[in-house]
């Protein structure tokens, strides 16, 4: 029962009963609500998105990526012809600033949590302009030697804050396909960092502002997480070992261990250095080391040193969090007023900490859940962050710090907001959060290994949950119906809980029930006791498992099929770099979705178990492989587990577009290699994409036939059974009927490679080509993506893929 209910109850029995006031008699005073001055308890999915909107809304139309002429005011759109007076179009931010950095890692992490595309086609759309925009200066100051121009420090360095930030969210966003960063912008970065940055004597980064020598707390985060996106990047291990240096040596000179706090400023020539632990700069050094974490190859000899910095850290930070869930603009002096952008910078990276397994989310998570509601109530409505101090320097005295203005365009705040949303998505999504005796608490259950639902308006069956007309999909629920027609329940007679009713549409719908990653053996009871049916069910990304079941009116019929379900997490550090299209996609959402189409599809109950022993085939390959999300297109790999019996699992993790350099860069091979088990097979189909040229070509008798050797190699140290499958033909006929190789010598080395390494093979290649030639030159194109105009909806060309 909701305890401010029951509160509301016992007044009201006082009340009724004549008595003045509410005492420790007539109430439990345990069960009162306090007046908390920001939200309590749980934060909802759904608000937090509703937050991440807002600010994503605002910054969309005050940033724009436009250069105009600061004379005129016209836009550049020709960028060969840029000069001293083209500036970037004034918006309320800076594009090109290291506050401007965190925002993008910020939106790109709110593309991942949420789904939704528009936050990383924010990235990508303004870090690719200024990838062309300083490319277009750099060839005008070739030409006209001299002459000053705004984006100068963006091209040629004079401190970390002009590259650090800015650097590691652009290698971000190339490794994670959202931008077409010139790799020699990140070169010329990074070697600003690693070479030209000023440095003490055992290199630690430092400056010679305020003082000779100085050390600023900030400049870690303006390095540190540069240097180790770079050493993912690279694979060049020397950036992990200075990004690991840097954060031990400014450790050892700034971390003031009884405190678990850090000092802002350090200067070489003092022999005593002021405590002033100021918020943000704090908060740069937490969320340096819980990104640098994030990449740090596990056996690094330094890992150890810097995961046991950021627990000290994380529980300095805890002791000094206000009532209100703010950190103060000086961490340690609760007269300074409470700051935004270092409590939003605290919550992301204890979050993250909670997430990833570094810290107990018990002890911390509800901390980090008030600290997300203070944080949110600095949103405005317009989207701008109150409550968040300028730009700060290095003081020694604490009026410094105790009147630092705060101001909503001050731009340090964005970022941090988005990343903390962003994660706390994933705390809430991932943990049992709870109120116990009116308290935030955070659970570790074991999560149920069975699924049971029983549709319709009859009686419900022990152990099951009733699924009713109205029980819509939401994800508070976790589970729920999203029909695309009218959903009816029926019932006949019987004894049967499950049996006697259940739903039925005259159109499609779809069932979803949030589950985690694995395998599962789900069973369906269809039929309709009114009418005929003939069910067609496909899970996910419409993948055909069962295909028109036809019943008779009161008939029913009981399957099973094998689902396999997803997300694109490989571990605490690493994830599948998934392209903007596949944000959305069934695939890779934290639900089993089961639509269920064809004529009158009924359900009377769904049950499901997890199946994770079960043998699992993988496939690897391109788009005549992948579960095609939408139609009319589809693929063999698509089809496949329709023809299985239910005793094995297809994962199927081939996309568009790949080739087998992309497979590997973008780690879809190293999240199968992460599930699989002995015995399970990888099934691997590439040519049409690998053929092509441009970074990803390989040729037919060397690199492709190394590259397939290293899936290969992969696969057998996991004890997988490694099969090749030449690739489909394309449907290209000759004069005479026949189909023509466009897939030159391809298939032809796939066969090569399979018997000299003793591989089974499937010779798609040659199937195909029989198979089309059957079929005859009109025919075949019933194989293929061959529909007139106005087939389906908004198809308002006819379309011809002989793909």
């Amino acid at each position: 029962m909701d305890r401010r209910f029951l509160c509301f109850f016992f007044f009201l029995v006082a009340w009724s009963a004549g008595i003045a006031q509410i005492n420790d008699v007539t109430t439990p005073l345990h069960l009162m609500q306090p007046a908390y001055p920001y939200g309590y308890g749980k934060p909802e999915v759904k608000d937090i998105e509703q937050v991440l909107t807002r600010v994503y809304d605002y910054l969309v139309q005050v940033t724009p990526p436009q250069l105009v002429d600061k004379i005129s005011g016209k836009e550049i759109s020709d960028l060969t012809s840029v000069n001293e007076n083209s500036i970037m179009k004034p918006g309320d931010f800076r594009l090109n600033s290291y506050e401007w950095g965190v925002t993008y890692a910020g939106m790109l992490l709110a593309a991942e949590q949420t789904g939704q595309a528009k936050y990383s086609a924010y990235v990508t759309d303004r870090l690719n302009f200024l990838a062309n925009a300083l490319a277009a200066f750099a060839d005008f100051e070739e030409k006209h030697e001299g002459k000053d121009f705004q984006l100068k420090h963006s091209l040629h360095p004079q401190a970390l804050d002009d590259c650090g930030a800015i650097c590691a969210a652009m290698i971000k966003a190339a490794r994670a396909g959202k931008a077409d960063i010139q790799k020699g912008v990140i070169d010329n970065y990074i070697r600003y960092i690693s070479e030209k940055q000023f440095r003490l004597e055992d290199g630690t980064l430092a400056r010679n502002r305020p003082q000779p020598n100085s050390i600023w707390l900030d400049d870690l985060f303006m390095s540190v997480p540069a240097l180790a996106q770079m050493g993912s990047y690279s694979g060049d291990p020397k950036y992990f070992d200075d990004a690991v240096k840097q954060v031990l040596q400014f450790s050892k000179r700034m971390f003031n261990y009884e405190k678990g706090l850090f000092m802002h400023g350090w200067i070489q020539e003092m022999e005593e250095h002021p405590q002033f632990h100021w918020a943000r700069a704090n908060g740069w050094a937490l969320m340096t080391m819980v990104e640098l974490l994030e990449v740090l190859p596990a056996d690094h000899p330094g890992r150890d040193q810097v995961l046991d910095l950021l627990r000290r850290h994380i529980r300095g930070l805890a002791a000094c969090q206000d009532g209100t869930g703010f950190w103060h603009q000086l961490i340690d002096r609760n007269d300074t007023y409470l700051e935004t952008s270092a409590t939003a910078i605290y919550t992301y990276s204890i979050a993250r900490a909670i997430n990833r397994g570094y810290v107990d989310g018990k002890v911390y998570g509800p901390m980090v859940c008030l600290a997300w509601h203070a944080v949110a109530g600095k949103v405005n409505e317009k989207g701008q962050v109150e409550g968040t101090c300028v730009g700060t320097g290095m003081g020694f005295d604490p009026a410094f710090y105790y009147y630092r203005p705060v101001n909503v365009y001050a731009a340090h705040g964005y970022g941090p907001v988005l990343l903390a949303g962003a994660e706390m998505i994933e705390l809430v999504r991932t943990h049992d959060i709870r109120i116990n005796d009116s308290a935030t608490m955070l659970y570790q259950e074991s999560k149920p290994q069975t699924w049971n639902f029983d549709f319709g308006p009859g009686k419900v069956k022990e152990g099951f949950t009733r699924i009713a007309e109205r029980d819509l999909y939401t994800a508070e629920n976790g589970y729920g119906l999203i029909p695309l027609g009218v959903v009816k329940g029926f019932a006949q007679a019987g004894t049967d809980e499950l049996l006697s009713d259940g739903l039925s549409s005259e159109a499609p719908f779809y069932f979803n029930v949030d589950l985690p990653e694995g395998r599962y053996k789900v069973t369906l009871a269809l039929g309709n006791p009114e009418k005929e049916s003939a069910v067609t069910v496909k899970a996910e990304s419409r993948r055909l498992m069962l295909e028109n079941i036809a019943l008779k009116k009161g008939e029913t019929a009981l399957k099973t099929i094998i689902v396999d379900v997803r997300t694109p997490r490989i571990n605490a550090t690493e994830s599948i770099r998934l392209k903007d299209r596949e944000l959305p996609y069934k695939n890779w959402d934290k639900s089993l979705n089961l639509e269920f189409n064809g004529k009158n599809p009924s359900i009377r109950y769904i049950a499901i178990e997890k199946a994770d022993e079960l043998p699992v085939i993988f496939l690897a390959g391109n788009s005549t492989v992948t579960d095609q999300e939408n139609e009319p297109w589809a693929s063999w790999g698509q089809m496949f587990t329709r023809f299985l019996k239910p005793e094995i699992a297809v994962a199927n993790f081939a996309e568009s577009g790949e080739t087998l350099k992309a497979f590997r860069r973008e780690n879809r091979l190293q999240k199968i290699l992460s599930v699989m088990k002995p015995g399970d097979y990888l099934f691997m189909e590439f040519a049409h994409n690998d053929q092509k040229p441009g970074g990803n070509h390989v040729d037919p008798y060397t690199t492709y036939q190394e590259e397939l050797m290293f899936f290969i190699a992969e696969t057998r140290k996991k004890g997988g059974i490694p099969v090749l499958v030449t690739s489909t033909n394309r449907r290209k006929f000759d004069e005479n009927g026949k189909i023509e190789n466009t897939l030159e010598a391809y298939p032809d080395a796939m066969r090569q490679l399979a018997a000299k390494e003793h591989i089974p093979l499937i010779d798609l290649n040659a199937m195909s080509k029989a198979l089309y030639e059957a079929l005859g030159v009109e025919n075949s194109k019933k194989a293929f993506v061959h529909y007139p105009a106005n087939t389906y909806p908004n198809q308002k060309e006819p379309l011809a893929d002989n793909t």
